[in-house]
């Protein structure tokens, strides 16, 4: 899974007012590995910088959707001693074709964070005296009731995309 959408940041450097700017945010969510039962693909996986990785996606039953999708992931110790945080969850993303021996499943533009149910996004600098923790994070998007990601702006570039790899050739749905 990889995504890249667009949303206002807020940033709070603890010297100067807290302020926004526009940015985005995207990662990708990647695993060889996974259990795939029921119409459901699972994967969990740490190592690196990287911890608490699980990803999951569920299939439609005619295999025409991931009905649902969500995944997260802390990667720590990236550029200048930071830690990251993402959460994402979402349904209803289509099929869009296949190549070799992958199924994508992708939107672009507006409709990619129409799809978006849930959105979690944190940056700190661990054990500084301000900005060190997920609760007490220099940067993150605004979230509104029950997850709902109220600070994404949307663009012509956003997308959002899952691959399915298969053990010999892909087929559509």
């Amino acid at each position: 899974m990889k995504f890249k959408l667009d949303a206002t940041i807020w940033r709070d450097d603890r010297y100067t007012a807290v302020t926004s700017y526009e940015g985005g945010v995207g990662t990708t969510f990647w695993s060889s590995a996974g259990v795939f039962a029921g119409g459901v693909l699972e994967a969990h996986w740490d190592g690196g910088d990287f911890s608490n990785t699980y990803f999951s996606a569920g299939l439609s039953d005619d295999g025409k959707t991931v009905a649902a999708f969500g995944a997260t992931q802390a990667q720590a110790n990236i550029w200048g001693g930071y830690t990251k945080a993402h959460a994402i969850a979402g349904y209803e993303l289509p099929f869009s074709h296949v190549e070799g021996n992958s199924r994508y499943y992708r939107v672009e533009g507006a409709a990619a964070q129409a799809l978006v149910s849930e959105l979690d996004f944190r940056m700190w600098v661990p054990d500084s005296e301000t900005g060190g923790s997920f609760s007490d994070p220099i940067e993150w998007i605004v979230v509104g009731a029950e997850g709902v990601p109220v600070g994404l702006t949307g663009s012509p570039d956003d997308y959002f995309e899952i691959r399915l790899d298969y053990p010999s050739t892909a087929t559509a749905p």
